[in-house]
């Protein structure tokens, strides 16, 4: 699956299994259900987007071309799309 992102580019990363999906969709509403913003916890959100740069098949080498922010702008990216959370063109 290809993931775009705009000022950044094209980052090709592995698709996931239904089930994998499913998983990881419970795990990113245990991070935010019943939460205000004040009340998520940044470290629940930070190790959820390290199992997305896993599952993703990213290398290190990709993203030490990066700053830190712009990690978490792809991250952020992959996790919306495996969940089917960004709109179809």
């Amino acid at each position: 699956m290809k993931v775009t992102i705009k000022g950044l580019g094209d980052f090709e990363v592995k698709d996931l299994p239904y089930k994998t999906a499913r998983q990881l969709h419970r795990k990113n509403s245990r991070v935010f259900w019943g939460k205000s913003e004040e009340d998520v916890n940044p470290d629940e959100y930070y190790d959820l987007l390290e199992e997305v740069r896993e599952l993703s098949g990213l290398k290190d080498v990709e993203l030490n071309k990066l700053t830190m922010l712009e990690v978490d702008q792809l991250l952020q990216q992959i996790l919306m799309d495996y969940l089917g959370l960004n709109p179809k063109d």
